[in-house]
């Protein structure tokens, strides 16, 4: 029988929101706790896709070479604000490492790990009803330009294969087969059977919300200021007052960075700002996630339109937008899809928490077992939330988790 506690969730995007639901399904009274509106930071602007194996780490053997040459290239997906490098630096340092060969594959086996069972947990979370409504598993293709595969391609496919992720090369034809509108440029691609996408991030967060309410679970719309740990427990100080909890969850995005501090961790996270755009009128153009590999942005058609996402820019969170960006963008998004018509655009600005090794904070703070963090998953909230969430749950009724907590561990 597991103990009922109190708890309080810091965060209500999809990773603080899924272990939200998970703690009050064990009947655990459980608050989340957000600024803003649920689902409507990072979770609202992502590329919307679940992967299951079909992701690797940012860094991998050679990266390093490309880094520079991306941050060399105005026009590239990688951008580092001059007045940011001192805080990055050692953040860089740690990025560069995990390209060694065995940091990458070791990497990867625990970022699979985490991933590969999102979309059984989500139909487990929502029901049957709702996954088949938000959910769509048409698979996921990642594409090139160039006809050969090198080196990094074979190495990659290998461990793919180690790890038992379905993958299926296709070339020029068969890539026009299953998405006609892709320029003609491409020549090869891999088509991953059991990814897919999601048709709606923010309405995924809320009927996750909604079902957590549906068991007790309550919304507070406050901004954490403080935890303040003590033998009784927890008291989290609040824009909205006072709260007192048994256990907090810290699932913040990049402001878990000052909250850690707070509580004297050096949390290794990055402010690593994400840009989208939405092409309301251009939903149809594909069917599926389609990923240029070499430029690193995806398309993924949405309810309300193409998004198209792609910019790593390492920046303060709060730094004014760079209107560029947007820009970028819009002319990744012609050169992959020629025939697409530009004619109405939305763009969005949002902070990833981002890890040097791409592996999420998830565990308890080393002095107070009753503060537990879940935040770091920088581009794959989506499919790393839910067995997050069930880490999460497991630790809170002290269980021993059902993945082991030592490659998330806080560093």
């Amino acid at each position: 029988m597991v103990e009922r506690r109190i708890v309080a969730v810091v965060g209500g995007g999809i990773v603080g929101v899924s272990c939200a639901l998970m703690l009050a399904r064990e009947g655990h009274r459980v608050t989340v706790i957000e600024a803003g509106r649920v689902g409507h930071g990072c979770s609202w602007g992502n590329g919307a896709q679940y992967n299951a194996g079909s992701s690797f780490p940012m860094a991998y053997p050679g990266v390093m070479w490309r880094a520079l040459g991306w941050l060399c290239d105005r026009n590239g997906p990688v951008r580092l604000a001059p007045w940011e490098l001192p805080r990055t630096l050692p953040w860089l340092v740690h990025f560069l490492s995990t390209g060694r060969p065995k940091a990458w594959e070791t990497a990867y086996g625990a970022l699979h790990a985490l991933n590969a069972p999102c979309a059984t947990l989500y139909r487990d979370m929502l029901g049957d009803t709702n996954w088949n409504r938000l959910f769509r598993p048409n698979g996921a293709l990642h594409v090139w330009r160039d006809s050969s595969l090198g080196e990094l391609d074979h190495l990659v496919e290998g461990l793919r294969s180690r790890h038992g992720v379905s993958f299926e090369r296709v070339d020029a034809r068969q890539l026009r087969e299953l998405e006609p509108s892709l320029s003609v440029d491409y020549q090869r691609g891999i088509f991953f059977p059991d990814s897919g996408h999601v048709n709606s991030p923010p309405t995924l967060v809320e009927g996750l919300m909604e079902r957590a309410a549906g068991l007790g679970a309550a919304l507070l719309t406050a901004r954490v200021l403080a935890i303040q740990p003590s033998t009784e427990g927890l008291t989290l100080q609040t824009s909205a007052g006072s709260h007192h909890c048994d256990a907090t969850v810290i699932a913040a995005g990049i402001a878990s960075r000052d909250l850690a501090k707070s509580l004297g961790i050096s949390l290794s996270l990055a402010s690593e700002r994400g840009y989208h755009i939405t092409l309301p009128e251009n939903s149809s153009t594909i069917s599926r996630p389609v990923t240029d590999a070499a430029s690193a942005f995806v398309a993924t058609p949405l309810q309300e339109g193409l998004r198209i996402v792609g910019i790593a820019e390492f920046a303060a969170p709060d730094a004014p937008r760079d209107e560029r960006q947007s820009s970028k963008l819009q002319t990744c998004a012609q050169m992959m899809l020629p025939d697409l018509a530009i004619d109405k655009v939305t763009d969005w600005m949002g902070v990833r928490p981002s890890t040097p090794d791409s592996l999420p904070i998830i565990g308890p703070h080393p002095k107070h077992a009753s503060i537990l963090f879940a935040t770091g998953h920088g581009h794959m909230g989506i499919s790393g939330a839910p067995m997050t969430a069930a880490i999460i749950s497991d630790l809170v009724a002290g269980r021993t988790p059902r993945l082991s907590c030592a490659p998330y561990r806080i560093r």
